[in-house]
């Protein structure tokens, strides 16, 4: 008798070291697919609810291992498009972003925060498609109230509630595998690089993400400013898809001061005074300007998508949208695929 309840208990402990494994398996798995996708390692730790030193352990193992091996099984940045093969709302939890960015706002309102931006990053993405074509999903998102909080707050405190929101909503951004191309005031710009065989998953992927900032905004900035009696935040947001091309511009020099850096003798030509500035890469295209106009349309704290978005969405997610009536004197925008008027879809309540 005794024998046998050994044996159980046996069987259960491997079973439980099993389940285990199998688990921290999934959890590794989960921390490489966000890191080559761009995701940092502190996002990823705070996401995933898991320490940063064990984070930053999986990220030098699969390092380690892929300089040793050629495998192409393995999971790189290549073959991992922006997150491009999955949900992302499926592995992060909302509400710790929410309180992650509440705290935020409350040390920016108590202190003097140091506020960074991810240009540099995206840059670097940007000159791989140097006046390439390419098809990207723009995200504009844009503050409604700030005009009310300069009125009524000091300038200094206004620009530091302005910038933990663009700190905050770039985060989110680049968790839901999108780069932030720029700021525009209090408006953001972001996008997400498409490949055809992943556009219904990013779509999603960018709906969520606006989603997720909406929440934010009321459920983590707006009970920070109720207790400050500050007037509350509102957004609207547009995304759009479409062909954009990325085009290369390059620092004026026409200073002495701006050649300081750089050896006289060796700069001759105007090419090479070009040459020896760092170029800056920018996105044009319809689809930027149609994102951004149409975000004029969205109602507060509503998302308003494009045509394009619209129909890349299965026939029930597309119930969560309506179509927006709108003179065609004030929107006369002709879509490509079809000829007529481009229609615009606001989310419902």
């Amino acid at each position: 008798m005794t024998k046998g309840i050994s044996n159980s208990e046996d069987k259960t402990v491997e079973n439980n070291d099993q389940t285990i494994k199998l688990d921290k398996y999934e959890q590794h798995q989960t921390i490489i697919n966000l890191f080559d996708s761009g995701i940092p390692p502190e996002i990823i730790s705070l996401q995933l609810d898991v320490d940063l030193d064990e984070v930053i352990e999986v990220i030098k193992k699969i390092n380690d291992r892929k300089e040793k091996e050629n495998d192409s099984r393995l999971i790189t940045s290549s073959s991992v498009n922006d997150l491009s093969v999955f949900h992302v709302d499926a592995l992060i939890d909302i509400q710790k972003i929410i309180s992650a960015s509440q705290s935020s706002m409350w040390k920016a309102l108590r202190s003097d925060p140091i506020f960074t931006a991810p240009f540099e990053e995206t840059q670097e993405i940007l000159s791989v498609y140097n006046y390439d074509k390419i098809k990207l999903i723009i995200l504009n998102i844009d503050i409604v109230g700030s005009t009310k909080l300069s009125m009524n707050l000091p300038i200094e405190r206004v620009s530091k509630i302005i910038q933990t929101f663009t700190q905050e909503m770039t985060k989110i951004i680049r968790l839901y595998g999108g780069y932030v191309l720029k700021y525009v005031g209090d408006a953001i710009l972001g996008f997400f690089n498409v490949s055809s065989e992943h556009l219904y998953t990013l779509c999603i992927n960018a709906i969520n993400c606006a989603r997720t900032m909406i929440k934010v905004i009321n459920q983590g900035f707006n009970p920070v400013f109720g207790q400050y009696d500050y007037p509350e935040l509102g957004v609207r947001i547009g995304i759009d898809y479409g062909e954009n091309v990325i085009v290369k511009y390059y620092p004026h020099v026409d200073k002495i001061d701006d050649l300081s850096a750089y050896d006289y003798k060796t700069i001759q030509k105007s090419s090479d005074l070009i040459s020896a500035k760092k170029p800056v890469y920018d996105i044009l295209g319809y689809t930027i300007s149609i994102a951004s106009k149409m975000t004029t349309y969205a109602r507060v704290n509503h998302i308003i998508v494009g045509q394009l978005i619209y129909d890349a969405l299965s026939a029930e997610e597309q119930e969560y949208f309506s179509i927006v009536d709108i003179d065609p004197e004030n929107w006369n925008y002709i879509s490509d695929e079809t000829g007529s008027i481009y229609k615009l879809y606001l989310n419902r309540a």
